[in-house]
């Protein structure tokens, strides 16, 4: 399938940039941010499909993964915080994507990301909510600090009360900055025996947003771990169709 399909690397400023393009039907661009540990090019299958479907994929290259001074060990205690500033990272550089995409495109991009980019692009769509076009998180959070606590328990670590990043996470966490999220269309996906970013800090998220956007919609996956299916793909896919077949 990918064979199929026209696919090139760019970089916009330094980032690498994978590109998927669709055969022939144009719905517009698709940014698809990765998960920790992985990399761009992991993500060409789902690009693929996407673009079997119409979309133009972009696939963006985190800081310290892929080529980009990648870590020699993503699950040690010290590199906890990386963690964090690589999403913050990922949010700082969603600008530069959107002026080159959006100026190449004609029109804003769906921004779609698994775990770490599932966090990245709720994070980025309260910096720039003028600048998506919808939203999709597969196995994301958008409560930070609750998946802060549940992470510490799971891999064991333990930073402390006056860790130094406390107030930033708290400060940037989608739940405490559901104002700009009002009006963005938002599919939230998890799996439900997911124990890598724990669902119970998504499901809390999405109560407190349905208080300011009714539109906003989230399928959980039973027996699920933390994977992106194609029933997960294809929801997603239906999910963007809709959202464009409305404005």
């Amino acid at each position: 399938m990918i064979m199929q399909l026209k696919s090139e690397k760019i970089y916009i400023g330094e980032i690498p940039v994978y590109v998927v393009h669709p055969i022939r039907e144009e719905k517009g661009p698709v940014i698809f941010y990765h998960g920790w540990s992985s990399n761009a090019l992991a993500q060409m299958s789902r690009a693929a499909l996407l673009a079997v479907n119409g979309y133009t994929v972009y696939l963006p290259e985190a800081l310290h993964h892929g080529e980009r001074d990648p870590l020699e060990d993503y699950y040690v205690v010290e590199d906890y915080p990386v963690f964090w500033n690589t999403i913050f990272n990922n949010i700082e550089e969603y600008n530069s994507l959107y002026e080159f995409i959006t100026a190449k495109e004609k029109m804003a991009p769906f921004i779609m990301g698994h775990s770490m980019g599932g966090m990245t692009v709720l994070g980025i769509a309260c910096k720039y909510p003028d600048k998506v076009r919808g939203v999709v998180s597969f196995n994301g959070s958008g409560d930070w600090g609750l998946t802060h606590l549940f992470i510490q328990a799971r891999f064991g670590v333990n930073v402390g009360r006056n860790w130094v990043l406390e107030d930033v996470v708290d400060a940037r966490s989608p739940v405490n900055n559901l104002e700009h999220l009002a009006d963005i269309p938002i599919l939230m996906t998890n799996g439900e025996s997911d124990i890598s970013i724990d669902p119970r800090a998504q499901a809390h998220f999405y109560e407190n947003l349905m208080q300011v956007n009714h539109t906003s919609k989230r399928i959980t996956y039973p027996l699920l771990g933390h994977f992106v299916t194609t029933n997960m793909m294809d929801d997603a896919i239906s999910w963007m169709d809709e959202v464009s077949a409305r404005k």
